[in-house]
């Protein structure tokens, strides 16, 4: 359980992220927790995908056990991709992932059970400092690259239009 006093520290936290993510020409919006949002999330504009679509990442504190976890906070990257995989498409796709998630440098993709894809990286912050916007806007770039190199490929994949070693081979 996150004491309201954390959940505080968290939302100034994602504030001041916000401020500098806009100086930097970012769109973003804080998501205050509520009863359909249990925790607060920044989400952050990443511009087009190569069809047009909106990319967006959200971010948020991950809850730990207060007594036990003292030196370190998570913070997630998350994103879903734009398209759903059919049940008949599960497997190729599946076997996709485990391929990417092996060459990429951070975080990694992975499959719901309603066929969303999405990219997922949680970024260790000491408990003594606040996050460097600096720091993770690096962080972002490599993230976004991930999903720059990958994204067109899963979803050829997710359409039957390559296979899985297909889309991997080109990735090398």
């Amino acid at each position: 359980m996150v004491s309201e006093m954390e959940h505080a520290k968290q939302l100034a936290e994602l504030g001041g992220l916000q401020i500098a993510f806009e100086k930097e020409g970012f769109q973003t919006q804080l998501l205050e927790r509520s009863e359909s949002i249990p925790l607060h999330v920044l989400v952050m504009m990443l511009g087009e995908d190569d069809q047009g679509r909106d990319r967006m990442m959200n971010l948020n504190f991950q809850p730990l056990p207060e007594s036990d976890i003292a030196w370190i906070r998570l913070l997630q990257l998350h994103t879903v991709l734009p398209f759903r995989v059919a049940p008949a498409q599960r497997s190729a796709v599946e076997s996709m992932l485990l391929g990417a998630n092996g060459m990429v440098p951070l975080g990694g993709f992975g499959l719901n059970e309603d066929g969303e894809v999405y990219a997922r990286y949680v970024y260790t912050v000491s408990s003594s400092q606040t996050v460097s916007p600096d720091e993770l806007l690096e962080v972002i770039s490599i993230f976004h690259y991930m999903l720059v190199l990958f994204e067109e490929r899963i979803e050829q994949v997710a359409a039957g239009e390559l296979t899985p070693e297909e889309a991997l081979r080109v990735q090398e």
